[in-house]
């Protein structure tokens, strides 16, 4: 027993050198599979539809809704969007909520 807790050091550094490699190892393989989006300024967009109306949610419910314009890039992958009509909507969105709008 008393051999053993010369090692218990060595085995804590293991278990957290383990630790750390399983980590990367899952923030490289979510990285990898994840997409990034970039709109600039004018692009058009459309956001997701269930975020706006949570209660209406259904089975034939649509996906999207829009056509919106980037206003302005408030972040990364924070953007204000305003109808088509110059009108700002209230609240900002994220790039994982929207999608391109081709015409």
């Amino acid at each position: 027993m008393r051999e053993q807790l010369n090692f218990v050091d060595e085995l804590g550094d293991q278990a957290l050198y383990k630790k750390r490699k399983y980590k990367h190892l899952m923030a490289h393989t979510y990285n990898w599979q994840v997409k990034n989006k970039q709109f600039k300024v004018g692009d058009l967009v459309l956001r997701q539809y269930s975020i706006t109306h949570p209660k209406d949610k259904h089975k034939l419910s649509p996906k999207w809704e829009g056509s919106y314009r980037v206003s302005r890039i408030l972040g990364p992958g924070t953007y204000e969007l305003e109808r088509m009509n110059g009108e700002t909507i209230p609240r900002t969105w994220h790039a994982s909520n929207m999608a391109k709008y081709y015409v």
